[in-house]
């Protein structure tokens, strides 16, 4: 006997696609709004082909992003508050 062939999802909904891809819905969610991954609405739905989040994957940076610069004494941020006090005892 013969195996059911396999069917693949056409589309996925924001969270289909987070759930397929391993990403955030976050990420998704801003790749749509930066236009770099299209969507189809049907209704109040929003749809990702799945051949649009294949392409989108597939123009996705490969390796690892550069590593910051080392920070000298790793301390950051604003510098801190000097707080002086003027002491009165009443001497002149």
């Amino acid at each position: 006997m013969k195996p059911a062939p396999t069917l693949h999802p056409l589309s996925y909904s924001l969270t289909g696609a987070a759930a397929v891809t391993s990403l955030s819905e976050s990420v998704i969610d801003a790749a749509i709004r930066a236009g770099t991954l299209p969507v189809r609405h049907h209704g109040n739905r929003v749809l990702i082909l799945s051949r649009d989040l294949e392409r989108w994957l597939a123009g996705l940076p490969t390796g690892r992003p550069a590593s910051p610069p080392q920070l000298a004494g790793r301390r950051t941020g604003r510098p801190k508050k000097v707080i002086s006090c003027a002491l009165s005892g009443g001497q002149s």
